[in-house]
């Protein structure tokens, strides 16, 4: 079996997938979406398609290897992400292959269920929007039956805001504890905008409502300020989704600079480098 074509995909503005056929028909998905840069892993799989034509699919960690390590710049959003789409396609070309799901070939299921959170969250505190708050927290519970959620801090914040932003935020956080009851967990998606003493400052605050976890507080880069944070605070922190490859965790865990980590599969590095971030992880 040889890679015969890849393909790409644009079913809306900012989404983008990829396919990869095979010379006996069995053809492989994954996705390639870089939020900011859409066109840029279009780029980058054009320049990574003449590699891969021709060669044996099956062989996923060889072309992951190759990929990642033969250019002279490694790594980057773009570059990942094009190789976690690729991978992706390729593990589902796999599975098609031998009759089985991915998690079968990974060696099967670990757990039966996964608890899931939805996006939501208070928008302001005048009546028209707690209204239409509380409609859309009643759909999700009845089409979802969600047991937690989560929520940003609205609005554009900087580094530092004064303390009528603060209070306004942490009002409505309790307002969405007050809602959902104490059965129900809440998140906070902090989006890497504050400084540590003002992500401390704005955690202690939520501290009587126990949060689940608070994503992102300190912008991702600096594992330092994320270990500060982690450590002033009461309850754990969470973040992930803008680091890719074991390399750029390897920082966190070693620092254990946050309790939960947010691997996104389709930056990352796929299925295969995701697997190898959780080993990671548990150690």
């Amino acid at each position: 079996m040889k890679i015969d074509r890849i393909e790409q995909f644009f079913p809306r503005p900012r989404t983008r997938l990829l396919k990869i056929s095979t010379d006996n028909g069995i053809v492989g998905w994954g996705e390639t979406t870089l939020e900011g840069r859409p066109g840029s892993t279009v780029a980058a799989i054009e320049e990574l398609a003449a590699y891969l034509s021709g060669k044996d699919p099956l062989r996923i960690q060889h072309h992951w290897q190759h990929i990642y390590r033969s250019a002279f710049y490694r790594g980057g959003a773009v570059l990942m992400t094009a190789l976690s789409g690729i991978d992706q396609a390729l593990w589902d070309i796999a599975g098609k292959y031998h009759g089985a799901p991915v998690y079968r070939l990974l060696g099967g299921p670990v757990r039966d269920r996964i608890r899931v959170y939805a996006h939501w969250g208070i928008g302001g505190l005048s009546d028209s929007e707690q209204a239409a708050s509380r409609q859309r927290l009643d759909s999700l519970r009845k089409t979802g039956g969600y047991q937690a959620y989560k929520a940003g801090p609205g609005g554009k914040w900087r580094a530092h805001e004064p303390p009528a932003v603060i209070d306004d935020f942490v009002r409505r956080a309790y307002l969405m504890r007050e809602w959902v009851g104490p059965d129900v967990e809440l998140c906070f998606d902090f989006h890497g905008k504050m400084t540590p003493a003002l992500a401390i400052e704005i955690c202690h605050e939520l501290q009587g409502m126990r949060p689940m976890f608070v994503e992102e507080p300190v912008p991702q880069e600096n594992v330092d300020a994320l270990k500060r944070v982690s450590d002033g605070v009461p309850f754990p922190i969470a973040t992930g989704e803008r680091l890719l490859s074991r390399w750029e965790f390897r920082g966190i865990f070693e620092n254990q600079a946050a309790a939960y980590i947010q691997p996104d599969v389709s930056h990352a590095g796929g299925i295969s480098e995701t697997l190898r971030i959780a080993n990671m992880a548990e150690v």
